[in-house]
């Protein structure tokens, strides 16, 4: 695979004698070898270069590498070293000419040391070296000028420019020579250097992008308050006339305070309310913090957008006023109060027997309300135990309990924030739930079950039962309380048998549904055939009703139905509620008698359980545990 760096370093030398034979090798990692002298066209070339190819920097040394540096030139500068065995064989090699005082110059293009100047003196038995690091051509010039005049000096060692001028005043000079291994130390020094600048580079690229297409504002600051970084929604929101160098200076708050502060805390900064969050974070081996900043609204706007979405996965309501088969006046009447306290902003509660449609009246009086463009969540209070009713409810943190989820859970109360949430079967919860369900009512806020901060909720709740509420209170089965929260307005669903005239409509619509949903095609003459139907009861209400549509659908083998056929399905309803009767052997097995008798019982009603219940006198809870014994 091809090296990143091939092709991406300019290497400069002042003559061809200075060029490696050895570094062949390392080719590859020059784009262009330049042999040219401090000057004016060295800049052009490499500006020219750098126009239209990805250079990553220049290999060159002392004083091109000064000339470089003093033009700006906007590229990284890698200074090719002399090594230790090349220097001391010059040494060896002045020795042998005789030179005792032997003089070094070393140019330096370091920035941080620019205005300095570096001088060593020191004798070691017969020999005498001085040595000078010097970043300024014209100070090399005026000592060398010095060291000739005071005859300190036999020979000068160094790069191009120093022994220019040496033989410019006479003086003896060896060019100090950079050998293969130089070279090849420099190029990993120059590959190493460039990596390590590109990833952080990438990485501040990568921070900068994904502040900006966030839609906070984010300050990054030092424990000092000092703002290192900020994005442009921070800009945008606080830098409208001139830009703060302290976080204190925007907020004018305490940088102390600000680091102290909670989660999701609400500030109020230049007459806007925001919610600012703290993350921190390490950046360049140095503790900073992220200041995460939302206005209010935003959050609000942004929560909407949620419930929305959790609206789009069915937390709808599916049922409206229109779609209510009402040809019985006193339907007609339920429907309209139940449009009138639609309009308003009470909880209201649903009274009716079993399968009289407490639901579909909830569905459409949220669809009917303000909040039609919210969730709508609805729950059977009678469908789970105490402990799983409150998670469901109110939601859990992760951790809370064995067998929760990783990431914790929103309740329902959160999932129907700004819309409504029914509370089905309201008779079947448990009192210590009632007392918190109360608390919600009252401060309309939640925890979660392991949370430790509180959540405002803007929910509406419709409760619906088959039971006598009043009773419940009077034998301290339902708080008192709750129960004048929740009956601020109330409806009382009426059953079939006080509503004759719906039975045929309804009948009639659920035939035309079934039908359709099975492929069939079915008709009759006259809706007299049905009338056999309004002599039977129907405990079951229009659930019962429903099922006894289905059957018919299914059970018929032509597509005209009659009143003869009608008449025999209804017959078997009135045969499967008055005729039947338990027969057992006598045992003292009492679970096992109690288990036939549900089995017998559960095909009387046509594995209906809610009219099971209804006969037993017991809750759905109740008969869900006896099932499961089963």
């Amino acid at each position: 695979m091809q090296d990143f760096f091939n092709k991406q370093f300019l290497f400069i030398v002042p003559d061809e004698s200075v060029l490696i034979a050895e570094a062949k090798e390392y080719d590859s990692y020059i784009y262009k070898t330049i042999i040219s002298r401090p000057c004016e066209s060295l800049l052009i070339e490499i500006n020219e270069i750098i126009k239209s190819t990805k250079i990553f920097g220049i290999i060159t040394r002392g004083s091109l590498a000064h000339y470089l540096y003093t033009n700006n030139i906007p590229v990284p500068i890698f200074d090719l070293k002399f090594e230790l065995p090349s220097f001391l064989k010059i040494l060896h090699k002045c020795s042998l000419k005789g030179y005792k005082k032997i003089c070094i110059f070393e140019i330096d293009h370091n920035p941080s040391q620019a205005s300095q100047k570096l001088h060593l003196h020191s004798r070691m038995g017969d020999y005498e070296f001085i040595y000078y690091k010097m970043f300024n051509n014209i100070e090399i010039e005026t000592t060398i000028a010095e060291l000739v005049s005071n005859g300190s000096v036999d020979v000068l060692l160094g790069d191009i420019e120093p022994t220019r001028i040496a033989s410019k005043y006479n003086l003896p000079y060896e060019n100090i020579v950079v050998d293969i291994n130089s070279f090849k130390n420099t190029i990993s020094q120059a590959r190493y250097s460039t990596d390590i600048t590109l990833k952080e580079k990438s990485k501040n690229n990568f921070i900068e992008i994904i502040t900006n297409i966030i839609s906070e504002a984010v300050f990054i600051v030092d424990k000092e308050g000092s703002i290192k970084r900020y994005n442009l929604q921070a800009k945008n929101l606080f830098y409208k006339d001139e830009a703060s160098d302290t976080i204190q200076d925007v907020f004018d708050k305490d940088i102390a305070e600000i680091l102290t502060m909670p989660p999701n805390s609400i500030m109020n900064i230049r007459d806007n309310n925001y919610v600012l969050n703290l993350i921190p974070v390490i950046l360049d081996n140095e503790q900073l913090y992220a200041i995460i900043i939302n206005a209010v609204k935003h959050v609000v706007n942004l929560e909407m957008s949620i419930r929305t979405q959790n609206k789009e996965r069915g937390l709808t309501a599916k049922s409206y006023f229109e779609d209510i088969i009402a040809k019985d006046n006193n339907t007609i009447k339920i429907i309209e109060t139940a449009q009138k306290y639609a309009k308003s902003k009470g909880t209201i509660i649903i009274y009716g027997e079993t399968g009289t449609g407490k639901e579909i009246f909830a569905s459409s009086i949220h669809n009917e309300s303000l909040r039609a463009n919210g969730p709508f969540v609805a729950i059977n209070c009678a469908t789970f135990n105490e402990n799983l009713m409150e998670s469901e409810l109110f939601g859990y943190e992760k951790g809370s309990f064995t067998g929760a989820l990783n990431t914790g859970k929103k309740g329902l109360f959160e999932l129907a924030h700004r819309g409504s949430i029914f509370l089905d079967e309201i008779g079947e919860l448990p009192l210590n739930l009632q007392a918190k369900l109360l608390r919600v009512i009252q401060e309309k806020e939640i925890m979660r079950i392991g949370g430790n901060k509180i959540i405002p909720i803007d929910v509406r709740i419709i409760a619906a039962t088959n039971k006598n509420l009043k009773k419940m209170v009077n034998e301290k089965l339902f708080r008192e309380d709750l129960y004048y929260r929740l009956a601020l307005l109330e409806i009382e669903l009426l059953p079939l048998r006080q509503r004759p005239k719906d039975i045929i409509p309804l009948l009639i619509t659920f035939l035309t549904e079934i039908a359709q949903e099975e492929n069939k095609s079915i008709y009759w003459n006259d809706t007299s055939i049905f009338n056999s139907i309004l002599d039977y009861e129907w405990p079951g209400n229009i659930r019962e009703l429903k099922n006894f549509a289905e059957r018919i659908v299914l059970l018929s083998n032509k597509n005209k139905l009659d009143k003869d056929f009608i008449n025999i399905m209804i017959g078997e309803k009135y045969t499967l509620d008055t005729t039947a009767e338990y027969t057992t052997t006598i045992t003292d097995d009492l679970k096992q008698f109690e288990s036939d008798y549900i089995k017998f019982l559960l095909q009387k009603f046509g594995d209906d359980k809610e009219r099971l219940c209804q006969y037993l006198n017991i809750s759905k809870t109740t008969l869900w545990r006896k099932l499961n014994k089963l």
